[in-house]
């Protein structure tokens, strides 16, 4: 018998399959390599530029009430959805919007709070919050497309001191002012668990290191324990914060969320951690990361100064003291002799559908792999631009053409292009697959989609399943405003299903909380890490029992 002749032909991969389908990658000739570009430059260009908590986000609020029409873009929903609170408790509802992927309250409304990807290209104000994130390696070219191609009448631009070069080379002529925080920070040192005051924050870096705090917070402050986190819906966030911010919870136990747009009025924040795992490896805290969250500590108008240190007294961390301490004083020179934590200097930039010139779903992937080479090659010669991550698009795409695949269906190429634009992460491909196959007319995949909206689903759900319903029913959101009421998916249903999920979310987490072998081994009772269920002693005992077997 010869070798092999009765052994299984190895199935080709997934990326082997799509490639073998496309034609080959399109010449550079035919791609359209091109900057976001305006026909009418601003009147005015000013930059909000210092740390958390220096007044530039009030400041120019402030210049968008007065000037009555524009836009506020933020980097997230929350933040989006905090300004859009703001501003109606002040104007009435029926003059500020709200748009985002997930939703649309008073779109027409003269003033709108948006995330980035959502603003307009033309209007009156434009106030761009966090201009920073034009470095961003998966969302930057939202920010760049902004700062490029915007036609406002005015654009007020805030970030951190950081992003001076980056403002400098989008508006050389731009107007800077700097902003100093208005609630000076103190290094406290070491504080134990026990005797915390009101008022304080403590800080961890995982979903689990952070329940098992508020857990061990808990046994000190039963009841009266906030938790957040990064996998918590946004209700489930605003209940939590709503607690803290009214007295009913008198310490929180929060991961880095924090230090994107919630803005507590915190006193005190303490370390548990300076380690994080960052999707690669465990590293320690960078100096901007950790001056970013200390940030929050002492917010104006509630405290006269904030306080930093690192917690004491939980077994399993070991916060490093002087790598916190050291990262309150900035140490990188920027122009002009200001000082920051980095330097933020370059944007990003991306294709839109237009730039490919395709016809067909087919030469979307080697139309993309082309456009970024050409990208590269024609922006090297301008320093401060960079090209987006494509990853994150590819991914979309190839949850896309399976669904596809799979079911035998076809979209038209605008609906493939739109659906690889989804505000996703990748644990969302499986739901956007499924969805691009209902919009293709597949019934079975409708009768999946009936059943992911089905809030009863949730009756007896768990916390990690209450955050995944919570996490599709945002995609879902997404998609009814995409495609109202294809598949049955309404913003009515969608919205239904969130609010469950978060309601859900909120009970369970109280659940865990309260549950006293939480940082407990389960075989002895020793305290132990939240992530852990055995502590060292009995894991060692159990491995060497099992080897004497």
């Amino acid at each position: 018998m010869a070798h092999g002749r009765n052994q299984r032909q190895k199935r080709p991969s997934r990326s082997e399959r799509h490639r073998a389908r496309q034609p080959r990658r399109k010449p550079v000739s035919e791609l359209t390599v091109r900057l976001p570009d305006r026909g009418t430059e601003p009147e005015t260009v000013i930059a909000h530029l210092g740390p958390t908590n220096s007044g530039k986000t009030h400041d120019a609020l402030r210049f968008l009430v007065e000037t009555g029409r524009g836009i506020y873009a933020a980097p997230l929903r929350m933040l989006a959805q905090e300004a859009h609170r703001r501003l109606a408790a002040e104007l009435g509802d029926e003059r500020v919007g709200l748009v985002t992927g997930e939703e649309r309250v008073n779109p027409d409304a003269p003033i709108v709070c948006c995330t980035a990807e959502m603003a307009p290209l033309h209007g009156e104000t434009l106030v761009l919050d966090e201009v920073q994130w034009a470095e961003d390696e998966e969302r930057g070219s939202a920010w760049t497309r902004l700062m490029l191609g915007g036609e406002y009448r005015h654009i007020l631009l805030l970030g951190a001191v950081e992003a001076l070069p980056l403002v400098q080379h989008a508006f050389p002529d731009a107007e800077i002012r700097f902003f100093e925080r208005k609630a000076p920070l103190d290094w406290v040192g070491k504080r134990g668990i026990v005797g915390l005051g009101t008022g304080t924050v403590v800080v961890a870096f995982s979903r689990r290191a952070v329940i098992g705090l508020a857990g061990e917070l808990n046994q000190l402050h039963p009841g009266k324990v906030a938790c957040l986190y990064g996998a918590m819906p946004l209700a489930s966030r605003r209940v939590e914060i709503d607690r803290f911010i009214e007295g009913r919870a008198a310490v929180c136990a929060a991961t880095d969320v924090l230090g994107h747009g919630v803005n507590l009025p915190c006193e005190t924040l303490l370390f548990a951690e300076t380690t994080k795992f960052d999707g690669k490896e465990r590293r320690d805290l960078e100096p901007w990361e950790i001056a970013q969250i200390a940030g929050r500590a002492g917010r104006y108008g509630f405290h006269e100064r904030g306080h930093v240190g690192v917690l004491t007294g939980v077994p399993w961390s070991d916060p490093d003291p002087e790598l916190v301490r050291d990262a309150l004083t900035p140490h990188v020179e920027l122009p002009g002799g200001h000082r920051g934590y980095r330097v933020v200097d370059s944007g990003r930039l991306r294709p839109q559908l237009s730039d490919l010139n395709v016809r067909e779903v087919d030469e979307l992937e080697p139309a993309l792999h082309a456009w970024r080479h050409a990208a590269l090659s024609y922006w090297s010669v301008d320093g401060w631009l960079q090209v987006e991550s494509i990853q994150p698009l590819l991914s979309r795409l190839d949850a896309v053409r399976d669904a596809l695949h799979h079911s035998r269906r076809r979209l038209e190429l605008a609906d493939v292009w739109k659906l690889m634009q989804a505000p996703i992460d990748e644990d969302g491909l499986a739901l956007l697959g499924t969805l691009a196959a209902a919009l293709a007319g597949d019934r079975p995949q409708r009768t999946v989609i009936g059943w992911i909206l089905d809030p009863g689903r949730l009756d007896a759900a768990g916390l990690e399943e209450a955050e995944q319903a919570a996490r599709e029913a945002s995609i879902l959101r997404w998609f009814a405003l995409q495609y109202p009421g294809v598949a049955g998916v309404t913003i009515e249903r969608a919205a239904a299903l969130e609010e469950k999920a978060a309601a859900r979310v909120v009970r369970e987490l109280r659940a865990e909380i309260d549950d006293p072998t939480i940082g407990r081994c389960r075989a002895c009772g020793a305290r132990t890490a939240p992530w852990a269920t055995l502590c060292d002693r009995c894991f060692m005992a159990r491995g060497y029992r099992a080897g004497r077997r």
